[in-house]
C-alpha cells in the first residue's frame, strides 16, 4: 500500500489538448491492443534474451515484460475513462462529473501500482511485520514468566524459568529468520538498483512509510526501463507518425502514474503520518511537564523513580522528533522531485498534442528518461541507522501508534 487512497488530483489540462490527446491515444491503443507478445521483443529490444529467459534480464526489465499484459489493460481502461470525463460536466447531481471520472482514474492507476508493485520484497516486508508482531507477543510472555518466578518457590519456580527460557529460545528464533528476510529485501533492492547497507534497510523497515517507499524503490525503474525502450522504439520507426503517437501516449501515461505515486506518497504524510506525530509530540511534551511538577512536589524517596520516568520520557520524545524531521525531510524532498515530474509531463502533453516527427519524440523520451535519475535521488529516504537498541524499540512503537 489500502491500495486505493483519496489523492490530489492530477494536473489538468484544457479541454481541447485532452480531447486531442484522448484522439492520439485512441489511434495507438487501436494498433497495440493485444499484441503484448510483439511489444514484448520491441520493449526490451533483446529478442534473443528474452528467447533464453527472463532470468538473463535486469529485474526492473523481467518486471517490465512480465507485468506488460495486465499493464496494457489498465492503460486501456485509463484512456476509456479519459474519454469519458471530457465529456462530463464539472458537477453533477444525476450522472457522474469530471470528478468522480477522476477517482475511476485515480483507482485504475492504483491497480497498475499494485501489479508493478514486487512480490518478492512485498512478502519478506510483511513476514518481517509478521515476525515483529509475533517477537512482542513472545517478550509479553516471557516477562509474565519472569515475574512469577521472582514471588514463586520450588518446582513452581522452576516451571516459570523453564517456560521463560523456552520464550526467549523462540524469540532468538524468530530474530535469525527477521534477519534472513531482511536481508532478502537487501538483495532485492540492490538488484533494482538501490545499493543499501543491513542497518539501513532495517532502520527502513521500522517506519510507518516503509512499503510506500518500498514500492517506489522498485517500481520507478520498472518505469524508467518502459520509458527508454519506448525512446528505442521510436527512433527506430522512422518518420511513421501513428508510432509516434502511439508510443509517446504511453509514455505520458507512465508519467501520470508516476505522478500518481508522488502524490499518493506525499498525502500520506500531510494529511495522516505527520499530524499524527505533532499529536504524540504533544501529548509527550505534556507528560514531560506534568512529571517534572509531580517530581518537584515528590518526597525525597520518590523523585529517583521520577528522574527515571523522565529520563525515559525524553528519549521517546527525541525518537519523535527524530521521526518527525525524517518524514518532513521525505517530504520536502517528494515536492521538489514533483515539481521536476510535472514540469517534464506538462511539456510531454503539450508534445504529444503538436508532434509531428518520431525523431523529435525519442529524443524527448531520452532526455526525460534522464530526468528519472535525478528524480529517484531526490525520493529516496535519508536512512540513518539506529544507534541504538532503544532507539529502534521507540521507532517501533511509535509506528504503531503513527498507523
Amino acid at each position: 500500500m489500502e491500495r486505493i487512497i483519496p489523492l490530489i488530483c492530477l494536473i489538468v489540462v484544457s479541454i481541447s489538448a485532452q480531447a486531442d490527446w484522448k484522439e492520439s491515444l485512441s489511434t495507438g491503443w487501436s494498433s497495440v491492443k493485444n499484441s503484448s507478445s510483439e511489444l514484448y521483443s520491441d520493449l526490451t529490444g533483446e529478442g534473443d534474451e528474452v528467447a533464453q529467459g527472463l532470468s538473463t534480464l535486469s529485474a526492473a526489465r523481467q518486471k517490465s515484460i512480465s507485468s506488460w499484459d495486465n499493464m496494457e489493460d489498465r492503460f486501456a481502461d485509463i484512456i476509456k475513462v479519459k474519454g469519458d470525463k471530457n465529456q462530463a460536466p464539472e458537477s453533477a447531481f444525476f450522472k457522474k462529473d469530471k470528478a468522480s471520472y477522476q477517482e475511476d482514474i485515480d483507482a485504475l492507476l492504483g491497480d497498475v501500482y499494485g501489479i508493478l508493485n514486487d512480490d518478492i520484497v512485498k512478502e519478506a516486508s510483511d513476514s518481517i511485520a509478521h515476525i515483529d508482531s509475533t517477537i512482542l507477543g513472545l517478550q509479553e510472555k516471557a516477562s509474565q514468566q519472569k515475574s512469577k518466578s521472582v514471588i514463586l518457590i520450588g518446582e513452581d519456580k522452576k516451571e516459570a524459568l523453564k517456560k521463560q527460557q523456552q520464550y526467549e529460545d523462540d524469540i532468538a528464533e524468530y530474530q535469525k529468520n527477521r534477519e534472513k528476510m531482511i536481508e532478502v529485501v537487501q538483495i532485492r533492492l540492490d538488484e533494482f538498483g538501490t545499493e543499501l547497507s543491513f542497518e539501513q534497510v532495517e532502520a527502513l523497515l521500522v517506519r510507518v512509510n516503509a512499503d510506500d517507499i518500498l514500492a517506489m524503490t522498485t517500481i520507478f525503474p520498472v518505469i524508467g526501463e518502459i520509458a527508454s525502450s519506448f525512446a528505442k522504439i521510436t527512433a527506430t520507426s522512422g518518420e511513421d507518425l501513428n508510432n509516434a503517437k502511439k508510443y509517446y501516449s504511453m509514455y505520458v501515461v507512465l508519467l501520470e502514474l508516476q505522478l500518481y505515486i508522488q502524490e499518493r506518497y506525499m498525502a500520506d504524510l500531510k494529511n495522516k503520518y505527520i499530524p499524527r506525530i505533532d499529536t504524540l509530540q504533544n501529548k509527550q511534551n505534556n507528560l514531560i511537564k506534568t512529571t517534572k511538577s509531580e517530581m518537584d512536589k515528590a518526597s525525597s524517596k520518590h523523585k529517583k523513580s521520577y528522574s527515571l520516568n523522565l529520563k525515559s520520557q525524553n528519549t521517546t520524545l527525541q525518537a519523535i522528533k527524530l521521526y518527525k524531521v525524517s518524514m518532513q525531510q521525505d517530504l520536502n524532498n517528494m515536492s521538489k522531485a514533483h515539481r521536476l515530474l510535472m514540469e517534464d509531463y506538462t511539456l510531454a502533453v503539450n508534445t504529444l498534442n503538436t508532434v509531428t516527427m518520431s525523431s523529435q519524440v525519442s529524443n524527448l523520451i531520452t532526455d526525460s528518461s534522464q530526468l528519472f535519475d535525478k528524480i529517484m535521488a531526490l525520493q529516496a529516504p535519508e536512512l540513518v541507522p539506529f544507534n541504538n537498541l532503544q532507539m529502534q524499540k521507540e521507532f517501533s512503537a511509535l509506528t504503531d501508534k503513527i498507523k
